[in-house]
């Protein structure tokens, strides 16, 4: 296959600047161990805009989009042609883990402890370009059947979610509250009802909440004042200190809260209240590449159904206004022309 000389590139440029810079770039050659994608689509995310906005800023300059799937067109040395063959589709798992590493031998290769470790798309070059390079290891066969653009929104907005519900143990036993549904929320309830979980979702929407009941939550309101107390576990998919406080208060004495959202970077909380109930408040971020297969393999199986839409990746800082102004209904998958 003969390969381009130069691509297109959308890349932040540290600083206060919050749109993308188009330019022109070479096409990388794949090092030791890496591949060549040639994208097929790559999503937008709200964590693009908290890099724009400076809420987490990253002090380099690099092609952004971290939810990325491709097909394979060049390998690098060492890399096996059957077990990543040309023309091939890959999704890519973001957190970029070292494969080496104590963190990455456990299996949790979503915390990487890599010196200079750097993920797709959140400081090493990600999917808003044509071509990408990516470590061997970090590649996901995508089952037959499903397309790049919903390949590559698995990576995160289902990703995400059913690490965070893993890390909750839910089960077919557990009283679940989700609050917000966006892509995530909308996911995660799909995922909670694989599960069995009871489901009561909040959100002020009427639209994703008809979705959700489709889905099989059991309630569906658009109000708190609504939703049971004593819950198992709550997902915040909002994460403003609102949501969150109200999080607490709706979960059961030693019950579990997940803030997933990032409305506010920071969270507040009363003290007395945590503690006297013992509630546990858990982190989580993103998902392991062992997820991301259980993730693709769910959404193959039709057991969830994640919205996509695409739009051609020249558009990008036009798309990245209307994700900020709350334009966009579903998940958006950029597709590089």
């Amino acid at each position: 296959m003969t390969l381009p000389k130069n691509q297109t590139a959308f890349v932040h440029r540290h600083g206060d600047k919050p749109t993308l810079d188009k330019t022109t770039i070479e096409v990388p050659e794949p090092a030791e161990g890496e591949v060549l994608l040639k994208v097929g689509a790559a999503g937008m995310c709200h964590s693009d805009l908290h890099i724009l906005c400076s809420d987490n800023p990253i002090p380099l300059d690099f092609v952004m989009g971290h939810e990325i799937a491709g097909t394979v067109v060049k390998l690098g040395q060492g890399v096996d042609k059957d077990a990543f063959p040309v023309g091939r589709l890959f999704a890519v798992h973001g957190p970029n883990g070292c494969g080496s590493c104590a963190n990455c031998r456990m299996g949790v290769d979503n915390q990487c402890q890599e010196e200079n470790h750097r993920m797709y798309g959140l400081g090493r070059g990600g999917g808003y370009q044509e071509y990408v390079t990516v470590r061997k290891h970090s590649l996901v066969p995508v089952p037959d059947g499903l397309s790049a653009a919903v390949a590559a929104v698995t990576t995160d907005a289902v990703l995400t979610p059913y690490h965070a519900i893993k890390k909750a143990g839910v089960n077919s036993f557990s009283r679940v509250l989700v609050i917000g549904l966006g892509g995530l929320g909308l996911n995660g309830v799909q995922i909670l009802k694989v599960l069995g979980a009871h489901v009561t979702c909040v959100d002020l929407r009427e639209d994703p909440l008809r979705k959700a009941r489709e889905y099989g939550a059991d309630s569906a309101v658009t109000s708190l004042k609504n939703a049971p107390m004593n819950v198992d576990a709550v997902f915040d998919f909002v994460g403003s200190n609102k949501t969150f406080t109200l999080s607490i208060k709706h979960a059961k004495p030693t019950g579990i809260v997940i803030p997933v959202g990032l409305a506010d970077v920071n969270l507040q909380f009363n003290q007395h209240l945590l503690s006297q109930r013992e509630v546990r408040v858990i982190s989580t971020f993103w998902g392991t590449s062992s997820e991301l297969m259980e993730c693709l393999e769910l959404v193959a199986k039709g057991r969830v159904d994640p919205q996509v839409e695409t739009a051609p990746l020249s558009g990008v800082n036009e798309y990245l206004k209307l994700l900020e102004e709350g334009k966009i209904k579903s998940r958006l998958a950029l597709v590089p022309q």
